[in-house]
C-alpha cells in the first residue's frame, strides 16, 4: 500500500510539474490556448473629431483596430471614447490624461511623451528634436463644381465654402493659385445643402462632400486642392506610466501600419503612407494629392483664426496676406 501511496503522489507532483513549465503553452483547443493571458493593462484612447470625416466613425475604426491589436497583444484591452475639444481640454487641465488620444490641430494638449517609430517618414511631427505625434489618417479640400449649375435669381454667389472650427478651406484655395471675390462661408452642412440646391456653382469642400454627394447620385466634378492640407488625425502618447506607454506605442505602430492603413476606404479617408484603393475615380484622385504645406498638429487655435481671416483676404487677391499666410505655414 505504502508503495502505491509512494507512486500516485509521485504522478501527481509530475503531472503538476508537467502543466507548470510545458504544458501551459500545449494545453489548446484547435492552436487557441485555453489558459488566461497574463493581463497587461487597459489602455485608454481619447477621440476627438475637429474636422468632418468621410464616411461612418473614426472612432468606430479605432475600435475595430483596437480588436486587432488586442488579438495580438494577449492581455491589453483598449477603451477609446469619444471626447470633444472643450471637454479633453478641461480634462486634462485637471490632471486627468489618457494612454493615447487621436486628435486634430487646434486641441490643446499636453503631457505629451516621445512616440518615435522607425520607418514612419512623413506621417511624424516633431517638437524640438523628438517626434510626438503620428498621423493616422487624413481628409482632403477640393474645389467641387456642379455642371448643371443655371445662373440665375435663385444664385446667391459663384462659391460656397465649407467651413469649421478649426478647417482653413480658403488657405487652400489661395495657395492653391485659385481666386474667387464671390464666397460665402457656411458651416460643412449648410454649404452642402446650398450647393445642392443649385445656389451655387462652387462647393470648396472635403472628402466629406464627395461621399455626400456620390450618395446623392448628383453629377459632379472634383478638382483637389495641393496648396495646403490641415485635415490630419493625429495620435500621441499621453501615459507617463512605463508599461502602458510601451504598449500605447505599439498601438501607434499597428494603427499606422500599412495593414491597418489599407482599410482607411471603409471610413472614406486617406493615408499619408500608402495609397488607399478607391473605386471612385474623385477618391482616388484625392488620395493621390499630396499638400504642400500644413500647420503643425500643435498649433494653437489663435493660429488657426489668424489664418482664417488671412485666408479670406488672400482668396480674393490680397498679395500681403498671401505672403503672410506663407510665412506662418510649413511643409508637411
Amino acid at each position: 500500500m505504502k508503495i502505491l501511496r509512494l507512486i500516485s503522489g509521485l504522478t501527481v507532483i509530475a503531472a503538476l510539474l508537467f502543466t507548470a513549465f510545458i504544458g501551459k503553452d500545449k494545453i489548446t483547443d484547435n492552436g487557441v490556448s485555453l489558459l488566461p493571458a497574463e493581463y497587461k493593462g487597459i489602455l485608454t484612447l481619447w477621440h476627438i473629431d475637429t474636422f468632418e470625416g468621410g464616411v461612418g466613425s473614426r472612432k468606430q475604426f479605432l475600435l475595430s483596430v483596437s480588436r486587432g491589436f488586442e488579438k495580438e497583444n494577449q492581455g491589453v484591452l483598449v477603451m477609446a471614447m469619444d471626447y470633444t475639444v472643450e471637454n479633453a481640454e478641461k480634462a486634462m487641465s485637471e490632471g486627468k490624461f489618457p494612454d493615447l488620444i487621436s486628435y486634430g490641430a487646434g486641441v490643446s494638449v499636453s503631457n505629451l511623451q516621445p512616440i518615435t517609430l522607425k520607418g514612419a517618414g512623413d506621417m511624424q511631427t516633431a517638437y524640438n528634436g523628438e517626434v510626438y505625434a503620428l498621423c493616422w489618417c487624413r481628409g482632403g479640400y477640393c474645389l467641387i463644381e456642379n455642371p448643371d449649375f443655371i445662373d440665375g435669381k435663385s444664385a446667391t454667389g459663384k462659391l460656397v465654402v465649407s467651413q469649421g472650427k478649426y478647417t482653413n478651406p480658403l488657405v487652400a484655395f489661395a495657395l492653391s493659385e485659385k481666386r474667387q471675390a464671390d464666397f460665402e462661408i457656411l458651416s460643412p452642412i449648410n454649404a452642402y445643402i446650398k450647393f445642392t440646391a443649385g445656389k451655387s456653382k462652387y462647393l470648396l469642400g472635403t472628402q466629406r462632400d464627395i461621399h455626400r454627394l456620390m450618395v446623392r447620385g448628383m453629377d459632379f466634378t472634383v478638382t483637389p486642392l495641393d496648396g495646403y492640407n490641415d485635415l490630419y488625425q493625429y495620435i500621441s502618447i499621453l501615459s507617463q506610466d512605463e508599461k502602458k506607454a510601451f504598449y500605447a506605442r505599439k498601438f501607434a505602430a499597428y494603427l499606422v501600419s500599412d495593414s491597418v492603413q489599407s482599410k482607411l476606404n471603409k471610413i472614406g479617408m486617406m493615408s499619408r503612407s500608402l495609397s488607399v484603393e478607391y473605386d471612385s475615380p474623385e477618391l482616388a484622385l484625392m488620395q493621390k494629392t499630396v499638400a504642400k504645406s500644413t500647420i503643425s498638429a500643435f498649433s494653437s487655435k489663435e493660429l488657426i483664426g489668424e489664418l482664417q481671416n488671412a485666408g479670406m483676404l488672400a482668396a480674393r487677391g490680397d498679395a500681403d496676406e498671401l505672403l503672410k499666410i506663407k510665412k506662418l505655414v510649413a511643409t508637411p
